[in-house]
């Protein structure tokens, strides 16, 4: 196996956006999967806060950090649930679930989007997202990554699959999370 990385070194701060940009090969998707521990470095650290990756738990850290992989995955269940990534809801938090839900998809630019389908919310996905266009699932999956306002956001090539819309969806949530003091990693082959 190669070493993808080596000596990689950078802070950076609330409410920065950094783009990643480099050719096929390069290393930005590695990079991206770590950032979203998601993969795990073989030498070194990632911190949040001063903290590194490893000390934290992963449940917990994982409420901090939204990522958007290059290769959408869905899962069978319907919009709502693949949003929440299956929160549990019990009769006190379903509501308030709901919301974030609605919440991620209005800031994603997919409520609208969602809203158009047969069943909104409900609608039912099949295995790997069918049932949706790949710009839809792109759509859906950033909502998913914007869920619980994470401080950062990881997006590997967020826009491989988005018309017009979507790009404008696309900038209006990046420029969402900064405001709001998260950090934003966008990973692209291209500026």
């Amino acid at each position: 196996r190669t070493v993808s990385m080596q000596n990689a070194s950078f802070v950076v701060g609330p409410g920065e956006i950094v783009g990643v940009i480099g050719p096929s090969g390069a290393g930005k998707t590695t990079l991206a999967r770590v950032l979203a521990n998601a993969a795990v470095v073989k030498s070194g650290a990632v911190r949040i806060d001063g903290a590194r990756y490893a000390d934290w738990d992963e449940a917990a850290l994982a409420k901090h950090i939204g990522y958007l992989p290059q290769r959408i995955e869905l899962f069978d269940g319907t919009i709502a649930e693949n949003i929440s990534c299956f929160a549990q809801a019990d009769a006190e938090n379903a509501h308030q679930i709901g919301q974030r839900i609605v919440q991620a998809a209005v800031m994603a630019g997919a409520h609208e989007m969602i809203l158009r389908l047969p069943r909104g919310y409900e609608t039912e996905l099949g295995f790997g997202g069918n049932g949706v266009s790949p710009g839809q699932a792109q759509r859906i999956a950033l909502a998913r990554a914007m869920f619980g306002d994470p401080v950062v956001m990881v997006l590997d090539e967020p826009n491989s699959h988005l018309d017009a819309d979507g790009e404008l969806a696309l900038v209006g949530a990046i420029e969402a999370v900064k405001a709001r003091g998260g950090t934003v990693f966008v990973i692209a082959h291209r500026a």
